[in-house]
């Protein structure tokens, strides 16, 4: 059997991408390595993906993956950013993260008649599709609400974070290492709380900035993470910012993946207050890097943190600032180490084989 990768998700400017992005090279590059399926990946000129067999496209456009797939013909083609391009001849499998446009259109920058489209095209990928992936119960969930499609047909997978941030407790001293980087690369002196990821309104940045105000303070704030869209509201509660808070307030927007652990591992908590996830990535690394986890109460977040965590409404300002002052104060409670054994991409990557040769 001859599987193709549709890698057009990977950002053709070489870097390493985050999100969607970042989980469908984790998984994929798990699932090269699983024989005797002969792999063929897909990607755009310019991508950061060097494994072979790949096949290099001139542009992410639909037409070009199909005249290579014409080329370079596949029995199946996997698609791990869950957008299955129209018309093709062969089985397209989607893995979805989430389907969050369609229960909140207005979280997101695009027009009515673009999101028409591109929610009818996404929905149909998953109808025509023999089976579906799922990051998550969740997102399975609201698979069937808004496809129609039967439980049989979508299989969870989860993701499997970074497995380089597993830590136990003897290893502490790589947390005091991380914080020597954090102090030296970004100047962050002291214990921080770190919220990670695009800027975006279902992230509920604005929230914690007042909740982290309310809090008194006692530790640095870091909110690290490209601006996306309708990020206003942030702007706002940044700008509000006292003199004594903005020196203990940190903005990073420019960070490689090594940089990433480092803040996972460094920060003292890990705040994760969205509106909805499909999954929660952020949390589970946070997790696997040993760093106490307050999150929201809502999306695939409780599955994923399970009571390795705090979980709050994400609507409750007062529960945040009092949370977040109260772990503050104590030291480190996390006892993450179980949970986050629940994930990994080797799990990942056998349950799309599983439903690969069931094909």
């Amino acid at each position: 059997m001859k599987v193709g990768l549709d890698l057009r998700c990977l950002p053709s400017d070489g870097s390493e991408g985050a999100g969607v992005a970042h989980a469908a090279r984790a998984l994929c590059s798990q699932l090269i390595k699983e024989k005797p399926i002969n792999w063929q990946a897909f990607v755009v000129k310019g991508s950061a993906w060097q494994a072979s067999p790949k096949y290099e496209l001139a542009d992410g456009q639909s037409k070009t993956l199909k005249k290579a797939l014409g080329e370079n013909p596949c029995d199946i083609l996997f698609v791990p950013s869950g957008a299955v391009s129209y018309g093709l001849d062969i089985p397209a499998i989607p893995w979805v993260h989430d389907l969050i446009i369609f229960d909140h259109p207005e979280w997101f920058p695009e027009s009515w008649l673009h999101r028409q489209l591109t929610t009818h095209l996404f929905l149909r990928g998953i109808k025509q599709a023999p089976i579906v992936f799922a990051v998550s119960e969740y997102t399975k969930q609201a698979i069937i609400r808004h496809a129609r499609v039967t439980q049989e047909k979508v299989m969870v997978t989860h993701e499997g974070g970074d497995g380089q941030l597993t830590i136990n407790n003897e290893q502490l001293t790589i947390k005091k290492s991380a914080s020597e980087y954090c102090r030296g690369k970004w100047g962050i002196e002291g214990q921080f709380i770190l919220a990670l990821g695009t800027v975006e309104p279902r992230k509920n940045l604005a929230m914690l900035i007042r909740a982290w105000k309310k809090s008194g303070g006692a530790l640095d704030l870091v909110i690290a993470g490209r601006n996306g869209w309708k990020f206003e509201d942030v702007t706002r509660e940044i700008k509000s910012l006292t003199s004594d808070e903005a020196s203990r307030f940190h903005r990073i927007e420019d960070f490689n993946d090594d940089d990433k652990r480092q803040l996972l591992l460094a920060a003292s908590i890990v705040a994760v207050p969205s509106l909805d996830e499909g999954f929660g990535l952020v949390a589970l690394e946070a997790l696997q890097a040993g760093t106490d986890v307050v999150a929201s109460n809502r999306g695939a977040l409780p599955e994923i943190v399970g009571q390795a965590g705090i979980l709050l409404d994400p609507e409750d300002e007062k529960a945040w600032a009092e949370a977040l002052n109260r772990i503050s104060k104590l030291e480190s409670r996390s006892s993450s180490t179980e949970q986050a054994q629940k994930f990994n991409w080797e799990k990942t990557a056998g349950v799309v084989l599983e439903g690969l040769k069931k094909l």
